[in-house]
């Protein structure tokens, strides 16, 4: 048994956090649906937290439902501050899923607005697994929810871990990585934050625009980043093009994150030339960029978008463009997601026999350096073809999974698949993506049946079992799957014989926890 009563680990991320938030008490901070929070808000969290948990010195796993709002961000950050480990928990699962992931991960410590904590989901999870409650929200710090909890013995050991966050399910059916300390703080360096107990931290005068989901890595990178880089945030619950051309105009940013998705809506908004006034670039993440997609608002706003390559498990990007490389090679690498960042070493290999492969060739990518995980030194492979060319620009080719890319958010068939095989009338499911004008690609699912059962009654039974991203816009009833000469069944002919020339649909819509950006921080360089 692990003794970790009174171990928190004091790390320099921990350490920033907490110099920033003291530094002007009453400077802005966010900026959040008319009200302002100043730098006090989140002092006032991190005090309130060590206070709370003083007595329970081994309550380290705090798990946050994280909606984007400032009392869940608060929580984020005073969690981070005290040497914590964040479970992130997302307050867009339904109900089963929700309770599930409490139960699996059993949570010393959970965090959550009243809104949620007025789902039976977490209040029961929460008391299932004996953990203090606390309750946050934008009139107040955070304040202890009458709960009981008995201290338990714990077998982790407490080691180094930041965050403990649910892939998208890129490589596979989602599953959780620990992003440590040390690889955060090296994922900040990478995009060109200077940190360290040998510089004196100072609050920054421009305002960013936050609206991807802090349950992601994309958003949670940047609500960190914003702490740890002393700038003051105007913060949405999701992505709407009016609510943010008016933040844009408003705080006048110089640097936008808008991944292809939002591209795609600012555009066939028609957003006027002069939101744009103070913006300087546009990165754009989590799904390809469609150079076609790159080209027309370019030459609409006369604004370089700056693509980038990233993942979860890479606790953030560790490729991208800047404006120097923008100005110098954009026609020619048009396609490339960028080069590697400060820190980071790519390279391209056979998938098969593992050998490096020359510039040009196309393989395998691997990846190293010191925010990726794995042992020090170590290559680590994704599942991504691509090529890398003579001057260090990596292209994305395609993946070697098949994980539905939708609007930035990767879901693996697999995941549609069991929630519908779980419904004792299914028999067999396959899950297949069809492209989308908007999002790049969605979900749609065929079905075989033993017992009678409508499209609509089996949408109906996802909706508690399934994220809203992750549910296919249309299921189809068939009599018989298509199969390969080894009789699995084939989802290229699924794809061919049941939704072939299907390319609308009803109710596609940017997912509720809208895909942000998982690039740089701050503004280009």
């Amino acid at each position: 048994m692990i003794d970790n009563s009174s171990r928190v680990p004091d790390s320099l991320l921990s350490r920033r956090i907490c110099q920033m938030v003291k530094l002007d008490p009453d400077a802005p901070a966010v900026f959040f649906d008319g009200q302002t929070f100043t730098w006090s808000f989140y002092a006032d969290a991190v005090a309130d937290l060590a206070s709370l948990l003083a007595a329970y010195p081994g309550a380290r796993r705090v798990g946050i439902v994280l909606r984007n709002r400032p009392g869940p961000i608060a929580a984020l950050i005073a969690t981070l501050g005290t040497g914590r480990e964040v479970v992130t928990l997302s307050p867009h699962l339904g109900d089963i899923g929700l309770e599930q992931d409490i139960l699996d991960l059993a949570p010393d410590v959970i965090v959550a607005e009243d809104a949620d904590w007025a789902r039976a989901a977490v209040l029961g999870s929460s008391e299932m697994v004996g953990a203090i409650a606390l309750r946050t929200g934008a009139d107040r710090g955070l304040a202890a929810q009458p709960v009981s909890w008995s201290p338990r013995p714990s077998l982790r050991d407490p080691g180094d871990v930041a965050v403990l966050m649910m892939t998208s399910g890129t490589t596979g059916r989602p599953k959780r990585v620990e992003l440590t300390y040390d690889r955060m703080t090296a994922a900040f360096r990478a995009a060109g934050l200077v940190f360290d107990d040998a510089h004196e931290p100072h609050l920054r005068g421009r305002t960013d625009i936050l609206w991807a989901s802090v349950a992601h890595i994309s958003g949670l990178y940047f609500a960190v980043a914003h702490v740890v880089e002393g700038r003051t945030i105007a913060l949405l619950e999701k992505f709407e093009v009016v609510a943010w051309t008016e933040l844009v105009r408003r705080h006048r940013p110089g640097y936008v994150r808008l991944p292809p998705t939002a591209l795609r809506m600012v555009l066939q908004a028609g957003v006027d030339t002069e939101t744009f006034d103070s913006v300087r670039a546009v990165g754009s993440g989590t799904a390809p960029l469609p150079p076609e997609l790159m080209d027309e608002f370019e030459a609409r706003y006369g604004i370089p978008v700056l693509g980038n390559y990233g993942a979860t498990e890479f606790a953030g990007a560790i490729a991208g463009w800047t404006l120097k490389d923008k100005k110098q090679w954009g026609p020619r690498k048009r396609g490339s997601v960028g080069r590697a960042h400060h820190g980071i070493e790519l390279r391209i290999v056979d998938g098969e026999t593992g050998s490096v492969l020359l510039p040009g060739e196309t393989g395998l990518l691997e990846a190293r350096g010191g925010q990726l995980p794995g042992a020090d030194g170590a290559w680590l492979r994704t599942t991504d073809l691509a090529t890398i060319d003579d001057e260090g620009f990596l292209f994305i080719r395609g993946r070697a999974d098949e994980a539905i890319n939708r609007g930035g958010f990767k879901i693996p068939p697999s995941v549609i698949e069991d929630a519908l095989a779980a419904h004792p009338a299914v028999d067999e499911v396959s899950a297949v993506a069809l492209p989308d004008p908007r999002l790049g690609q969605v979900p749609v699912a065929a079905v075989t049946l033993l017992s009678p059962a409508t499209e609509e009654e089996l949408m109906e039974y996802l909706t508690s079992r399934l994220t809203r991203y992750q549910r296919p816009v249309a299921i189809k009833v068939v009599d018989q799957m298509p199969r390969t000469p080894s009789l699995k069944i084939s989802r290229a002919l699924v794809r061919e014989h049941y939704f072939d020339g299907d390319t609308q649909h009803e109710a596609v819509e940017v997912p509720e926890t809208s895909p942000g950006d998982t690039a740089m921080t701050g503004e280009p360089s």
